[in-house]
């Protein structure tokens, strides 16, 4: 398995299993790794954040689309296309954000390490009218 198809399987088991807080989107990728002993926060810039935020919410709504459809699924192999049609349209959310997906993990990444790019996506979230499920 290339690492392309990787990161879309994390995002889609991420986003089509269950309606996860941010700080859980990258869980099953690092799992699978095993981590350094002290992980590097990347540095993120407001035009990242804000790109985050847009590719979070696209995402999201390809996460209510298929995980109804995947509800619906018929057989396996129904299930099984429309998992690889949603690793598509992930893809896809990621990139109309105007992100790459390893920049996505890469902000992903600070918004689970670092409480201060964590409290301006969820902050910037919340003006888009997005439900974090952060009490205030």
């Amino acid at each position: 398995m290339n690492k392309r198809t990787y990161l879309v399987a994390a995002l889609a088991g991420a986003f089509l299993l269950s309606p996860l807080a941010i700080a859980q989107e990258q869980q099953p990728q690092q799992e699978a790794q095993p981590m350094p002993e002290q992980q590097e926060v990347p540095d993120v810039t407001d035009e990242q954040i804000d790109a985050f935020v847009q590719a979070h919410i696209n995402l999201d709504e390809v996460r209510q689309e298929f995980t109804q459809r995947l509800q619906q699924a018929e057989d396996q192999e129904e299930a099984q296309q429309l998992q690889q049609e949603a690793n598509e349209a992930m893809f896809a959310a990621i990139e109309d954000a105007g992100m790459e997906v390893e920049e996505y993990e890469e902000v992903a990444i600070a918004v689970n390490a670092d409480p201060e790019v964590r409290e301006q996506v969820t902050s910037r979230l919340e003006d888009e009218g997005f439900d974090t499920g952060a009490a205030r």
